[in-house]
């Protein structure tokens, strides 16, 4: 069994804010990891869950992968920090042509920094992972399969050159995905992609479709409690 949970920003929210979805308090942030931790969680990487899917490792107890999707410099500014009090590792997925830059694909959103190079060098090399958003962000579903298919080998090229090691985690834009975008993530060379619908993940789960669980401002701990335990139940663990 492995949950998944989808971040984007862990922050105050300022009051330009478009989309409040987006957010996680910094002091919210720091209450679920301290409860995770409480529950008998253990935050691993989507490259550890392949391993124990593959039977290589034997997994904790509990599982659960934290994801945060776009990478914007708060992340390495305050998400980071709290996930180094707690000794937790997390995955951060990659928007390769916008490094260093801002959220460009949202022109109707408040912009925000990007994570630079540097501060993903630094990140990666106390054990952060990080995995491919696509190069622009724009849908996969939307293109002819053989400009998505420069999206999703373009961008794992150029996180490779830049972390000295393959990326084989993927986060679909907008969460959009088909037969077709999946097949072509798998041809790109990822071995695990993650949307954002919610439910809990078993060993027969898809690696290409990978559920996860939508993390905002209203998740509170006893909410986030309750619904882990839901899904636990309803998977039968």
């Amino acid at each position: 069994m492995l949950p998944i949970l989808m971040y984007h920003k862990v922050d105050l929210v300022p009051p330009q804010a478009g989309y409040l979805g987006n957010y996680v308090l910094p002091e919210q942030f720091e209450n679920q990891l301290t409860a995770l931790s409480r529950w008998g969680y253990t935050p691993i990487a989507l490259e550890d869950w392949l391993d124990f899917r593959g039977g290589l490792r034997k997994p904790p107890r509990r599982p659960i992968a934290l994801t945060f999707d776009d990478g914007y410099r708060s992340t390495h500014d305050i998400a980071w920090p709290v996930l180094r009090r707690h000794d937790a590792t997390a995955t951060v997925f990659l928007v390769t042509d916008l490094i260093g830059k801002t959220n460009l694909w949202d022109t109707s959103e408040l912009q925000e920094p990007l994570l630079s190079a540097t501060e993903i060098a630094a990140m990666h090399a106390r054990g952060i992972h990080f995995g491919s958003h696509t190069c622009t962000h724009r849908s996969l579903t939307g293109m002819y399969a053989a400009e998505a298919l420069v999206e999703l080998t373009r961008s794992r090229a150029a996180l490779g050159t830049l972390l000295g090691r393959p990326v084989v985690t993927l986060a679909y834009p907008y969460n959009n995905n088909n037969y077709k975008v999946r097949r072509l993530a798998r041809q790109a060379g990822y071995k695990a992609a993650v949307l954002g619908r919610g439910r809990i993940n078993a060993r027969w789960t898809s690696p290409w479709a990978l559920r996860r669980i939508k993390i905002d401002t209203q998740m509170t701990v006893d909410a986030l409690d309750r619904l882990l335990t839901r899904l636990r139940w309803w998977a039968g663990f």
